[in-house]
């Protein structure tokens, strides 16, 4: 199968437009020429990512992260460069099937391999023994749980024996104990035995459907251990980078449109009993940056649903915080207190499960009620401060309807009128002046000297007319600056097949993060379109006066360090030779 080529690449470039591809994701707001958003790759509080529709290319210009449409979903999705090229083949409906793309298989790191390897051998010996006579209580407890043989085939629930099972598998499969303690399935004590014994095993997946750990639960009244045993974390589980049923979601998140994000392994097989099947969990109350991404792989919304006691409301608290920073739009659902999606389904079947699902609130709804859970009504001063900090999201909203829905809900909370909300409010939200692009530009730490800026200035000339860079070419074709050698490189490279500059087909050529960077700095910066007379000339001029210069230094150096006369006069005589050189310039 063809490979592809530079031709196929622009034509998926080319099939869609990048505020399309970028509005999938992030909000965006008109501003100009251009569209603003809330940079999702640093801690952004304003809008400072500019998305242009002409150029088809993004630019943060605080934390400075930009490119095109391949470059934003390759940051933004946490994928490969290949990945992001065909997703935007899907996206753009572009035909790549008589195209070899590189595998998109993880390899699995060779000291890591051995871990992975014990613990499918854990999953099997534990499925097996769900099934003998050693297992009949443990699966008879699942079957009152309503667990079909289906869930439990899906889920790969199995079952650990009082015996120390495992650790004599591993001791016949020549497994070393050191392997064995790392992988958290084997306790070293006295002598060595299984950390899981007489417990229902669930097992836990990474996304790509590897087992990495277990949780073991106990299923009698008469055990008076702790409910859940989870693996520790190892060299290949660690719980801030795992989300349970992720491997297997992805086909039934697509087809609903949107992820229930649960908070452990239990809620999502009482969702999956329901026929509910685009489910994961965060196995805790914590979502992480990991657990962010990989949710933004899903390119889908989230409808946030925890435990409904108070531990798993302040955690929807903070998550949802997150998730609308990270440009994740949310629902939530708040469950009964105390309660949690396990215990609904048991308690109220399918229909009882579905009826608390669909009862779901926008951001700024749980909020405001979250908060007002916080306060004393009666108190004047809690209902103030309540007041001040829901006005602090009320700012943002531009739509009329919402903002008038939300401040009559706030007016009757609070107990404040609708004109003092709607005042204060008003008062808040100045309209900030868009900041010219150029007061955007990152400021360097020192101040370029006349050669630096001559290079760079040159630099922005070369990418918006071909002659320029001919002209680079041909007097000059050096630069100091190593970063700014490289782009000239680039640009002179790119018109000899392509007559005019293209910015988003550039940034395909640089793949080095700090030079795409640089790039993009110069390409926006605000110089004089056409440039003023004789400017080209001048920078130059000055950058073939620096190139003399240093040549000198050269010179000076080899000269003073040379012992034979006649070597000493040849020096001697180039160094003037560039003196001269350098006057009639």
């Amino acid at each position: 199968m063809a490979r592809l080529s530079q031709e196929k690449i622009d034509e998926i470039r080319q099939s869609v437009d990048i505020v399309d591809v970028v509005g999938a994701y992030l909000p965006l707001e008109k501003k100009g020429r251009n569209y603003m958003a809330i940079c999702p790759f640093h801690d952004d509080t304003r809008p400072s990512m500019s998305v242009s529709q002409d150029k088809q290319i993004f630019m943060c210009f605080v934390c400075h992260t930009g490119g095109n449409v391949f470059t934003f979903l390759q940051d933004y999705l946490r994928i490969s460069y290949i990945e992001a090229v065909k997703k935007v083949a899907e996206i753009g409906h572009v035909d790549l099937s008589e195209f070899h793309l590189e595998s998109q298989e993880r390899k699995i790191d060779e000291k890591h391999l051995v871990l992975y390897n014990m613990h499918e051998e854990a999953q099997k010996l534990y499925s097996y023994y769900l099934n003998t006579k050693l297992g009949i209580d443990a699966k008879e407890y699942l079957i009152k749980r309503h667990f079909t043989e289906d869930i439990m085939k899906t889920f790969q629930i199995g079952y650990a024996p009082t015996d120390n099972v495992l650790t004599q598998a591993f001791e016949k499969k020549n497994y070393s104990k050191t392997d064995m303690v790392n992988s958290g399935l084997v306790i070293e004590g006295y002598q060595y035995f299984d950390r899981y014994k007489d417990r229902i095993i669930f097992p836990l997946h990474n996304q790509y459907g590897q087992v990495i750990g277990f949780s073991g639960r106990i299923y009698k009244s008469s055990q008076d251990e702790s409910k859940y045993l989870n693996s520790p974390e190892s060299e290949i589980f660690t719980k801030g980078k795992t989300l349970y049923n992720y491997h297997l979601c992805k086909e039934a998140v697509k087809e609903a449109g949107f992820v229930y994000v649960l908070e452990g392994f239990m809620d999502v097989i009482a969702l999956h009993k329901a026929g509910i099947k685009n489910t994961v969990a965060i196995m805790g109350t914590a979502l992480t940056s990991s657990h962010i991404a990989m949710l933004k792989r899903l390119s889908v919304n989230v409808t946030l649903c925890l435990d409904g006691d108070r531990a798993g409301q302040s955690a929807m608290r903070k998550i949802t915080d997150e998730l609308i920073k990270a440009g994740i739009k949310v629902k939530i659902v708040v469950l009964p207190f105390g309660k949690d999606p396990d215990e609904i389904y048991e308690e109220q079947g399918i229909n009882g499960l579905n009826v608390v699902l669909s009862q779901q609130k926008s951001p700024l709804e749980f909020i405001m009620d979250y908060e007002y859970e916080k306060i004393n009504g009666t108190n004047y001063d809690d209902r103030k401060k309540y007041l001040e900090i829901v006005c602090t999201h009320l700012e943002g909203i531009k739509d009329t309807v919402d903002r008038d829905h939300y401040i009559t809900l706030l007016s009757q909370k609070s107990g404040f009128s609708y004109e003092v909300i709607k005042e204060k409010i008003s008062g808040q939200n100045k309209v900030i002046q868009q900041v010219p692009l150029h007061q955007h530009v990152k400021k360097t730490s020192k101040m370029l000297n006349k050669y630096q800026k001559a290079e760079r200035d040159l630099l922005f000339y070369m990418m918006k007319y071909r002659d320029v860079s001919k002209r680079y070419e041909a007097k000059v074709g050096f630069m100091y600056d190593d970063n700014y050698r490289v782009i000239a490189s680039y640009i002179v490279d790119y018109y000899r097949n392509h007559q005019e500059f293209d910015i988003a087909a550039m940034v395909d050529c640089i793949q080095n993060g700090a030079l795409l960077h640089t790039l993009l700095d110069i390409y926006n910066l605000p110089l004089p379109i056409p440039p003023q007379a004789r400017a080209i000339d001048d920078y130059i001029k000055c950058i073939s006066e620096n190139a003399k210069e240093l040549k000198k230094d050269q010179l000076l150096e080899q000269y003073n360090n040379l012992l034979d006369p006649v070597a000493k006069a040849e020096v001697l005589k180039q160094i003037v030779n560039l003196k001269n050189e350098k006057e009639s310039l």
